[in-house]
């Protein structure tokens, strides 16, 4: 069985729907330790850099405007384990945070809060949900087969400058990039959370986020 190494625990955001999502998607998840990261990178099939709180803005070479909950050990932690990934050329899935954090570390940069952010915020711990269009050449589209499609919503920050050899698959209406690649590197990530989309957490107003960890499994382990 492929090993995914996910980069957080329950202290910074709920892990357990991620163990879940790559259980079912025929992947053991590994917790991170922190000890012995560089060994568990190497042992591992894949990297999942879940959701969680903003990254420090100093990170993109700005000072903090609106950033919350920044948590600097946890920036360096995500940022050691990417850079080991890239060089072992090991693939990595990205979301939310994990979207923003892979975008940072190529050099980009984010928007630290959407001006109108109503369509993309929780309420009440309920995700927002709102359509998408899909690029055809893209992950997304094979796993979908659709140009458009529904999502869940739970961000305040999004993609401003796109980092270096990324390209963009998915957009809010609005404009926000949903989803994006590495152009030579096995790295994809989404804005919004498909662990909350299946399984257990499954809605009949969004795609089938079990997908997502499927195909991951399926296409980049």
């Amino acid at each position: 069985m492929k090993k995914v190494l996910v980069v957080g625990d329950n202290s910074v955001c709920l892990v357990t729907n991620y163990y879940h999502a790559l259980e079912a998607a025929g992947a053991m998840p590994v917790p991170c330790d922190e000890s012995d990261i560089e060994n568990l990178v190497t042992l591992v099939d894949g990297i999942l850099i879940p959701g969680g709180c903003d990254l420090n803005p100093a990170l993109y070479h700005e000072k903090n405007t609106e950033s919350q909950n920044i948590n600097d050990s946890l920036d360096a932690l995500e940022e050691r384990v990417l850079q080991l990934a890239v060089t072992a050329k090991k693939p990595v899935l990205g979301i939310c945070r994990g979207l923003q954090l892979i975008n940072v570390f190529f050099g980009g940069s984010l928007v630290q809060n959407v001006s109108d952010c109503d369509v993309h915020q929780r309420v009440e711990s309920i995700d927002k949900v709102h359509a998408t269009t899909v690029e055809h050449d893209s992950f997304l589209y094979d796993i979908y087969k659709k140009e458009s499609i529904m999502v869940n919503s739970a961000h305040h920050q999004s993609i401003k400058v796109l980092g270096t050899n990324l390209r963009a698959v998915q957009y809010c209406t609005d404009g926000i990039i949903e989803a994006i690649v590495h152009e030579t590197l096995p790295i994809i990530a989404v804005q919004w959370h498909p662990e909350r989309m299946c399984l257990a957490n499954a809605r009949t107003d969004t795609v089938d986020g079990l997908c997502v960890f499927t195909y991951f499994v399926e296409h980049y382990l």
